[in-house]
């Protein structure tokens, strides 16, 4: 089936990251997988966002839009001004689900009426799932991206979570991670289904479209992070101590950071308090589209030094450019990156990464563009990975768990 013959199956997203109007960032991902989706059968969007009370007039506020052909409500709504704590949190928890029941009522009206849900991120989004199962006789299936399951991070706690966590992953029909690592780490929680799948996440055919020669400077290598700028996770910091080592024996280089987000301004400050020159460190800020493309494009070698991840779509992005990739070994990401497209390193290890992009610079580390590139549309592709989850849609529909 080619992917401009869709068929009338429609699909239901119930997400709980998308971007919005205040972030156009979080579950960019997410938004992928609707359009990879779209080429082959009818999704529609439903996203619930809180708000602080200022942003919009009333509790709830609805933009009804269609984005890159697929049908989208996003319902922005504000949490109670005082604070009870049972009473608050129980308010909180009705306003989030006729949030989402608000969308569905009005993507309705664009979608017609939808043959199984597919939620992104678990727990709560999964009970309306549940509802639909088992009043409506609709199937569900899950994608899971958040890293809280990961012994590291340790986040996934609470007992009435888990239980009804355990709850829903056992109905779905299917489970998909972007990752086995993350799918181990599901089940190592007790949360069991017997229809686990990997699948990629997409990436935007801009990135299998741009050219490889546009360099800013010939003479420099352009080393390149693209990150939210939590440090915490992404360990910027231990990355600018590595820049600050290297611009102390070497000028052939420049490191772009590009990215904003929760840390930017003090790690900004840090780099400047280890005085590194700054002709050898650029902070970009947040660059977007074929903004980000072109700078992605523009590297010679992309730098992942997180202290633990699931699998980082920058990864997808460089590859799908014929950008290699130094990356820490965690998470899912010896899944992806191996000798044929980069170096795997210890998380936190700055003396070996400072080494590896040593030899780098010196020219003793090789690889094949074009074979980086190929192999990342056979994985990443939107045509690839919306066959997939088509498949795994008609399978539900015939099984429904």
């Amino acid at each position: 089936m080619k992917g401009s013959e869709k068929t009338k199956l429609k699909v239901l997203y119930l997400v709980r990251w998308y971007p919005n109007r205040y972030d156009p960032m979080p579950g960019l991902f997410i938004q992928r997988h609707a359009e990879a989706a779209n080429n082959f059968c009818e999704p529609g969007v439903v996203y619930a966002h809180v708000v602080e009370n200022e942003k919009i007039e009333g509790v709830y506020d609805i933009d009804s839009l269609e984005i890159n052909g697929v049908p989208t409500v996003k319902v922005y709504y504000t949490n109670p001004r005082f604070n009870l704590p049972l009473i608050t949190k129980a308010i909180k928890a009705f306003r989030f689900y006729k949030a989402n029941f608000l969308g569905i009522k009005e993507v309705k009206k664009q979608l017609g009426d939808f043959d199984l849900v597919h939620i992104h991120i678990l727990t709560r989004l999964g009970l309306i799932a549940l509802f639909y199962k088992w009043c409506c006789g609709k199937p569900f299936v899950i994608s899971e991206h958040w890293s809280r399951y990961l012994a590291l991070t340790g986040t996934f706690k609470g007992s009435l979570r888990k239980i009804l966590t355990k709850l829903v992953v056992r109905n779905a029909s299917a489970v998909t991670t972007v990752t086995q690592n993350l799918a181990d780490a599901m089940k190592s929680h007790g949360l069991k289904n017997s229809n686990y799948r990997v699948l990629a996440n997409v990436v935007s055919g801009q990135f299998f479209q741009a050219e490889h020669s546009v360099k800013r400077d010939t003479a420099k290598k352009t080393l390149l992070h693209v990150s939210c700028f939590e440090d915490r996770s992404k360990n910027v910091s231990g990355l600018l101590r590595v820049v600050k080592s290297l611009s102390g024996k070497r000028s052939d280089f420049v490191f772009r950071l590009v990215g904003e987000g929760m840390d930017f301004e003090s790690l900004r400050n840090y780099s400047l308090a280890l005085g590194i020159d700054g002709s050898k460190v650029v902070f970009t800020g947040l660059l977007e589209g074929g903004h980000l493309v072109r700078e992605m494009a523009a590297a010679d070698l992309m730098v992942v030094f997180s202290n633990y991840e699931n699998f980082p779509v920058v990864i997808n992005e460089s590859f799908a450019l014929g950008i290699p990739v130094v990356a820490t070994s965690v998470g899912g990401i010896p899944e992806y990156v191996n000798s044929s497209n980069g170096r795997l390193i210890p998380a936190g290890d700055e003396e070996m990464l400072a080494n590896m992009l040593q030899n780098f610079l010196d020219g003793g580390l090789n690889f094949d563009k074009r074979i980086i590139q190929a192999r990342a549309k056979e994985l990443f592709s939107s045509e690839k990975v919306g066959r997939e989850l088509f498949r795994m849609y008609a399978g539900a529909i015939k099984k429904p768990g």
